[in-house]
């Protein structure tokens, strides 16, 4: 009982947003799907090919989900994809900067489909 009361006062105290940090949202069909096709993307990279529209592509799946994660208030998922970005911005900027070589491209290439997937078992495994 005293337990009870114990977590009723820290509720009381610390207020409610403080909890809800802490506890994951809810599946969603839409960040499901965004997810798998941010992974299908990802895996479809060819660094012989034209990079600018791919990564482009890319671009877009991942910031269609920041939006709608945002939008939603699930900062879950939000917190989950600055890692991703970051590695995109990188690829993006250097892709810009002029030709890529292909082991960069294809480390890289590595490392986003490793970062979507750790990202896509996180929102799969929600319920």
């Amino acid at each position: 009982m005293k337990r009870i009361l114990l977590v009723l006062a820290f509720i009381g105290l610390t207020g409610c947003s403080t909890i809800k940090d802490y506890i994951p949202s809810f599946w969603d069909d839409n960040q499901a799907t965004a997810i798998t096709n941010l992974q299908f993307a990802t895996r479809h990279l060819d660094c012989s090919l034209p990079l600018a529209p791919q990564t482009q592509n890319i671009s877009d799946k991942a910031e269609w989900l920041d939006i709608y994660s945002k939008f939603k208030k699930t900062t879950d998922v939000s917190n989950l994809t600055v890692t991703f970005d970051n590695t995109l911005k990188e690829l993006n900027e250097r892709v810009k900067a002029g030709p890529v070589s292909p082991l960069y491209c294809d480390l890289k290439k590595k490392i986003l489909i490793q970062q979507a997937d750790i990202i896509a078992a996180a929102i799969m495994g929600r319920f």
